[in-house]
């Protein structure tokens, strides 16, 4: 989202209907649009609208901005508000509308009706982040006096937060001119397009609900202080992650500085896809002879430095006792797992830091296990994964991964300051990093300083379109995201200007089963995040790569095909009445963005695809499941059949993921300059970092990689390494 003021002044033409009769004059109103208030300024003639400029918005880019670019010149070509709005921007397009009514009404001397709401309880309805957010208004003598939203299912820290603080907002101040939260947006102007229906319901005009909102930070002179024994910037899986193992090691005062108003980061809004070798639950899985050739094909070809060597030397020794052993099951260990890890990012990864990841992650897991993450038995293998190791958690996206964390460090107390935005470090006269400067929403400003020093939890570079597009210039700038509107590369910046040394950040990773349109990653209708029993087809529903494919080969796959969407294929032995992100699949289906049918002949039809072509297609695939074997794009994963009706199509596109580049950290955490030397006191982990993934992260490694080497930086700070 770009949050700036965009002024957008369209003159009148030599157009004249004399059907108006206006004081001449500008007129200014604001309505609440898709992310807040939108206001507009109308000038006048005595006869015509001479123009109308959007002079505030926070409308976000690509979508509301088409509304803001666009409707100005339709209004004033029309001589009217009542124009057609823009597809897919239709919050923007209203609040525009509206607002450039609401000033041609004052232009015409036209004065507000005076409030009369009918008393009662009055519901709205508007599709929210997870699904249809119903909200029940109260109305008493002209006034809200109370917001409800029975059964809403909207991710907790992201939407439940919008619901809360918004719906406090509205109440108070009785007013739908209510900023967004950011990093909610969909939440947020659902539940003020479900409450503007309630309104309008009970016979009132959302005009008369457009007064603004008090800023409720007050702007202070001069600096505010504070101390702690260890600050962390970013309060994400890293974060968090970082800030429970202090409290866990002793660690009396722990700050956590997020410049978001949620906690969570990428964390909750992945699909908390977790990758390692863990030989208790892989047990279940079966060696087959194609797999078998992997390894093999890994262990033997000719290594690319002695780092190389020496790791798929104890590949090989690992290989060759599990050989000896006669085991039948799924052959896995850390030292595979970084091996893959290497190899899948084109071997350009570190392979120090991928060894003490891989080394380290299912202590990860078992000790996220013991925080409460609710880890399911069943290991899959997820998208770009290679090796049926992705371990998912039994809750909504990322929220098993979160909230057991948050929940922790509430209790242990760590300190949160949301909302504050760090600019930059504060170094003693050694070159050591002691804390950090900052600043809140009206721009106050606050240093904060820390006896252990500070770590870098900030994220990647996603939503930094010119960082994005210097790092790598062949991803077009309205090329949409996963990420989180925050993930903006500010811990990257601010290291760099103390010398710090970067890796790998001409790496973007564009993740190829996205929701097309949002890039979102959810709205599919499996509940597991492998790939094990889904097969993916064009429009011409036909298979056109091997869905165990690395990410990149994958993407650049679709690329090829008409449209550049394609469709997960699955039977309804994989769907649940809700998917991994907590989204009710029939409601899915019953706003198109899912398609199901009782036979693939309809599910075709649906689809606009040659029925016998998609038949075709899932009983070659069948058949190869039977064999373990594809003669066609050399598909490893076989699981089930896909047999089972209904049957389910899932329209998927690419989106913009993952950052692989970052600053260059020791395998302890600690931050390196140019010089490879450690910056004292300073400590960075998660997708803010660079050197694990190399060219290309596998799929199910982020997550992992994120509180694991969260856990290292805390123990590194306290032991000050």
């Amino acid at each position: 989202m770009k949050l700036s003021v965009i002024a957008t002044s369209v003159l009148l033409a030599a157009v004249s209907t004399g059907a108006y009769a206006y004081t001449p004059g500008t007129y200014t109103a604001a309505i609440a649009g898709q992310n807040g208030p939108v206001k507009v300024e109308v000038t006048t003639s005595a006869d015509k609208i001479l123009s109308v400029k959007i002079v505030d918005q926070k409308e976000t880019e690509g979508i509301g901005s088409k509304a803001v670019a666009a409707l100005p010149a339709e209004i004033v070509k029309a001589q009217s508000a009542d124009v057609q709005g823009i597809a897919g921007a239709s919050v923007s397009s209203a609040a525009i509308k509206k607002a450039v009514q609401e000033c041609l009404n004052q232009a015409q001397g036209k004065k507000a009706a005076p409030l009369a709401l009918k008393n009662g309880t009055f519901e709205g309805k508007a599709y929210g982040n997870n699904g249809w957010l119903t909200v029940e208004v109260t109305i008493k003598d002209n006034k809200i006096t109370d917001i409800k939203t029975p059964g809403q299912r909207e991710t907790k820290y992201l939407g439940d937060t919008a619901i809360r603080e918004i719906g406090k907002d509205v109440l108070q101040y009785q007013t739908l001119n209510v900023d967004n939260i950011a990093g909610a947006t969909v939440t947020s102007t659902a539940l003020k397009t479900a409450i503007a229906q309630a309104i309008e319901k009970a016979g009132g005009d959302i005009a008369a609900f457009q007064k603004p909102v008090p800023e409720k930070i007050k702007k202070v002179a001069g600096i505010t202080k504070g101390s702690a024994d260890l600050i962390i910037v970013g309060a994400g899986g890293a974060g968090l992650s970082a800030a429970v193992t202090a409290k866990d090691l002793g660690v009396k005062n722990v700050l956590v500085l997020e410049k978001m108003p949620v906690i969570g980061g990428n964390t909750l809004r992945c699909a908390s896809a977790f990758n390692a070798a863990d030989p208790d639950r892989q047990k279940a899985l079966p060696m087959t002879e194609t797999l078998k050739e992997a390894v093999v094909k890994a262990i033997s070809e000719k290594p690319v430095s002695e780092e190389h060597a020496k790791l798929m030397a104890d590949v090989k020794a690992k290989y060759e006792a599990y050989l000896k052993s006669g085991s039948k099951t799924l052959f896995d260990c850390p030292e595979w797992h970084a091996l893959q890890t290497y190899n899948g990012g084109d071997k350009v990864g570190h392979i120090p830091l991928i060894r003490q990841y891989s080394n380290n992650v299912l202590d990860t897991l078992h000790w996220m296990q013991s925080k409460g993450s609710p880890v399911m038995d069943r290991v899959s293998q997820g998208a770009g994964a290679l090796w049926q190791r992705t371990h998912q958690l039994d809750a909504p996206a990322g929220l098993g991964l979160i909230d057991p964390l948050y929940q922790s460090a509430v209790k242990q107390g760590v300190n949160f300051k949301l909302g504050m935005r760090v600019q930059d470090l504060i170094l003693n006269d050694k070159g050591r990093v002691i804390g950090v400067t900052a600043t809140d929403k009206v721009g106050n400003k606050y240093e904060f300083t820390s006896k252990d020093g500070v770590i870098l939890a900030t994220g990647g570079y996603s939503q930094n379109k010119e960082m994005r597009q210097k790092s790598a210039p062949h991803l077009t700038p309205e090329m949409v995201s996963t990420n989180q509107p925050g993930a903006t590369g500010d811990g990257i910046v601010i290291a760099t200007r103390h010398g710090a040394d970067t890796t790998g950040m001409n790496y973007v990773q564009v993740y190829p089963l996205a929701t097309p349109g949002t890039g979102a990653l959810q709205g599919r209708a499996r509940k597991m995040s492998g790939l094990d029993d889904v097969i993916d087809v064009n429009k011409n529903g036909e298979r056109f790569v091997k869905e165990d494919a690395r990410r990149d080969e994958f993407v650049a796959a679709i690329k090829k095909q008409p449209g550049g969407v394609v469709y997960d294929i699955n039977d309804s032995s994989i769907v649940k009445p809700l998917n991994s992100f907590n989204e009710d699949v029939e409601t899915l289906v019953s706003i198109g963005r899912i398609y199901k049918a009782d036979s693939l002949a309809d599910l075709a039809k649906q689809l606009g695809m040659p029925a016998d072509k998609l038949e075709a297609t899932v009983a070659e695939f069948n058949k190869m499941v039977e064999a373990k074997n594809d003669p066609k794009f050399g598909r490893k994963l076989f699981d089930r059949p896909i047999v089972k009706p209904p049957f389910y199509a899932t329209p998927r596109a690419p989106s913009i993921h993952h950052t692989m580049g970052g600053l260059q950290i020791s395998t302890n955490a600690q931050v390196l300059d140019k010089k490879g030397k450690p910056i004292p006191g300073l400590y960075a982990a998660g997708e803010v970092t660079g050197g694990i993934h190399g060219s290309n992260r596998l799929g199910g490694n982020a997550t992992a990689d994120v509180l694991t080497f969260g856990r290292i930086a805390a123990k590194s700070a306290v032991a000050h390494k």
